[in-house]
């Protein structure tokens, strides 16, 4: 053991109480079946870690703890007949009210690398429905209300129309992919993408550039109308 290792263990031992004991653990045999019950609802995977993991202690000790109760509690009561009925009708609201806006701003959080977790289950798992609180807090903050307005504004360039991509393309981070096509002409496909961002002018295009086989992912602040200096390749 090193100079350091030994400091930290002394340590370690004089502020341990001396008198330490276990916690005391509730060894009600009820609380097996509970959790087995609670096992069986749709969980989230953090849940359901957490949940497993209580399940291990009480097979291995017979019981849970006070505060390991208290917090399997706190789920339990998720799944009592009356908040059953509270998260069937969220289900049904989030699918026909929420479920296009959620994936919009999906794309926009997977690529910003916030709410990660849920980006993820709205865009990848089939049948996700997020947590009804959490799911408010996403798409209520500035950003996602940004996000949103962008996309439902009227496009400044419509379907069909020419487009020139700015000389300035490739110098932010955002545009890094579009430096070799500085001022080439574009057609717009769509001005309804789902790749926009929180930026004045985020919203979302899909053009083609002339002489070019594969459409592009831009914002409408990486677009202007055609001039003299706008190149066909």
């Amino acid at each position: 053991m090193t100079g350091t290792h030994q400091i930290y263990a002394r340590h370690f031992r004089s502020s341990r109480p001396s008198g330490y004991t276990p916690k005391e653990v509730d060894k009600d045999p009820s609380l097996g079946v509970r959790l087995d019950k609670v096992l069986k609802e749709q969980l989230d995977d953090r849940t359901t870690e957490f949940v497993n993991s209580l399940k291990s202690w009480f097979d291995k000790k017979g019981g849970l703890t006070k505060n390991q109760i208290s917090s399997f509690e706190r789920i339990e009561s998720r799944f009592s007949p009356g908040e059953k009925i509270k998260l069937k009708a969220w289900e049904n609201e989030y699918r026909t009210i929420h479920a296009q806006d959620a994936r919009i701003l999906a794309t926009y959080y997977a690529k910003a690398g916030y709410w990660t977790q849920m980006a993820h289950g709205i865009l990848n798992v089939e049948g996700y429905v997020p947590v009804k609180q959490k799911y408010i807090n996403m798409s209520t903050n500035k950003y996602a209300l940004n996000v949103m307005k962008n996309f439902k504004d009227a496009p400044r360039f419509e379907k069909g129309s020419m487009v020139q991509l700015r000389s300035t393309v490739g110098k932010s981070s955002h545009t890094l992919q579009l430096a070799p096509f500085r001022n080439r002409l574009c057609f717009v496909l769509s001005c309804e993408s789902e790749s926009v961002s929180a930026t004045k002018g985020g919203k979302g295009y899909k053009v083609l550039p002339l002489g070019h086989s594969h459409p592009l992912e831009v914002e409408e602040r990486d677009l202007m109308k055609p001039n003299k200096k706008g190149k066909s390749v």
